[in-house]
């Protein structure tokens, strides 16, 4: 039996309560179906990408694609995109329907911590794939072939319902070295849209509290780095496919753990180097930044770093298990600056257990060290708050706790309410004016648009919020705000009343 499996990345619609939130980075762009193609072609499968998330398909018109495609096993990347999620059941179901024999497997960070939900309330759905997919989607598609359908318990890293009970199969090895795993497929429409995405290595050596790196890959999860000249290989082969000769890695941690990590990251960028004129970024932590490594990294083309300090609160790095200091913060982020580098970075504002004199470092670190100068910046992390969802350890201990209450039907995400009040106040706030303002500066018609630059009315918004930030803390620290709801809403209208007569006169301005 000769089987195609097609392998899709499923439209996503957001929601404006959510809007600039990130739940799934960086496994959502870590180019997972890419592997999954390009491991079933290596061992002689056919196989196909349907990217309609980058193409920006409906689901509608999804529908009608995958009725012209001939294919006999549907592989789903199920990202979990917050109120709108059901819409993807709602149009696997409609496909299950249009072709009941049709197996469909997911795969990918929501359905490997939400898989007794979605199993218990989609019974359509025939499998789920736990952490790291590459194998076991191969296990299937080899029992595919050989039998004409899915032998599911003899496969590791499958999840699965048999007699109305779930059945969790014994968990995979993690694949090592990940040099034996082929290049991704990479679509032409990613090519286009995302360029030359890269994924060095896997895991990360940290066990930060909001973060589900490491949970993803499972209990035996570590740091892996793939090696320099495997890295290069690749680069070599989607260079000219590439319009212009950038590179990014996607990696959650670029640089691995310690001396080793570092001489590696060295051998990765003189390689790098030979390639000339090529520029790339990374992720990393603040810990990461050396101050003799740095230099020969910018020289290989280094260009852009997305720096994780996430809070200058010694006591709210400590709940995160984020071992940094603000002070190595601080350090990295001059480091960068003095080889004309500006970070991007990772930061949450309002963590669930903060304290005002918590927000007050936060503030004073971003004032301090040039982060509130860009409205972007400004209304990105000033309302930023912790995300709980499932198979982070906050979720874990808060659900233990009974302190979250799900939102959604498959209780992936955790509502919590802020230990202390002042800071409930103050996260709801802000979160409502910086969202707004985030949604303004992405339509093309307003003057605070961000492709146009810094205007003199984003000048103008930046400062106010910046203003208004520390206006209503100073008077949070002295008591001086009512904690109720109708406080809150009248300063919410105030300061977008405010925003939006800044707008109105700049338009008038340019008229």
């Amino acid at each position: 039996m000769e089987a195609k499996t097609l392998l899709l990345e499923h439209p996503r619609t957001f929601f404006h309560d959510h809007y600039n939130d990130v739940a799934n980075a960086p496994l959502l762009s870590c180019l997972m179906s890419g592997y999954i193609a390009s491991v079933l072609e290596n061992s002689g499968f056919c196989v196909e990408i349907c990217d309609s998330y980058l193409s920006g398909t409906s689901f509608e018109q999804c529908f009608k694609e995958l009725s012209d495609i001939d294919f006999n096993l549907l592989g789903v990347h199920s990202v979990y995109f917050w109120e709108h999620t059901p819409e993807l059941f709602l149009f696997l179901k409609k496909l299950k329907t249009a072709r009941p024999n049709l197996p469909i497997v997911l795969y990918g960070l929501f359905p490997t911590f939400g898989f007794k939900e979605i199993l218990d309330q989609y019974p359509f759905i025939d499998a789920v794939i736990i952490g790291e997919p590459e194998e076991t989607f191969l296990g299937l598609v080899s029992s595919f072939m050989q039998y004409g359908f899915m032998r599911n318990e003899k496969i590791p890293g499958l999840v699965f319902m048999e007699s109305r009970q779930i059945k969790v199969n014994r968990a995979r090895l993690l694949i090592e070295p990940l040099d034996r795993l082929p290049f991704p497929v990479r679509t032409h429409t990613s090519l286009k849209l995302t360029g030359g995405s890269i994924l060095g290595s896997r895991g990360c050596y940290g066990n930060c509290t909001f973060c589900c790196i490491n949970p993803f890959y499972g209990s035996m999860s570590h740091w892996r780095g793939r090696s320099p000249e495997n890295i290069v290989s690749e680069i070599e082969e989607i260079l000219p496919k590439l319009n212009r000769k950038y590179l990014y890695f996607l990696d959650a941690n670029f640089f691995g753990n310690g001396r080793d990590g570092f001489l590696r990251a060295l051998k990765i960028a003189e390689k790098i180097k030979d390639f000339r004129s090529i520029e790339f970024g990374l992720e990393c932590r603040s810990n990461d930044i050396d101050e003799k490594v740095l230099p020969r990294m910018i020289e290989a083309g280094l260009r852009d770093v997305f720096l994780g300090i996430e809070s200058a609160s010694s006591p709210a790095l400590k709940r995160m298990k984020k071992r940094i200091s603000s002070h190595k913060s601080e350090r990295a982020v001059g480091l960068l600056r003095s080889h004309g580098i500006e970070p991007s970075l990772g930061f949450i504002m309002f963590e669930p257990d903060s304290s005002l004199t918590d927000i007050r470092a936060n503030y004073e670190f971003l004032r301090c060290n040039g982060f509130l100068k860009r409205l972007y910046n400004t209304s990105d992390v000033l309302y930023h708050r912790e995300i709980v969802l499932r198979g982070m350890e906050h979720f874990m201990t808060f659900d233990a706790e009974g302190r979250l209450e799900k939102k959604d039907a498959l209780g992936y995400e955790g509502f919590y309410r802020f230990s202390d009040a002042s800071v409930q106040f103050f996260a709801d706030l802000m979160s409502t004016v910086c969202r707004k303002v985030l949604k303004l500066m992405e339509n093309s018609r307003s003057p605070i648009c961000w492709k146009k630059g810094e205007t003199g009315a984003s000048l103008q918004v930046n400062d106010f919020i910046v203003e208004f930030f520390e206006k209503v803390l100073s008077k949070l620290e002295l008591k001086e705000i009512s904690l109720d709801v109708n406080e809150r809403l009248k300063l919410e209208d105030e300061a977008l009343s405010y925003i939006e007569g800044l707008i109105v006169e700049e338009r008038v301005c340019q008229s």
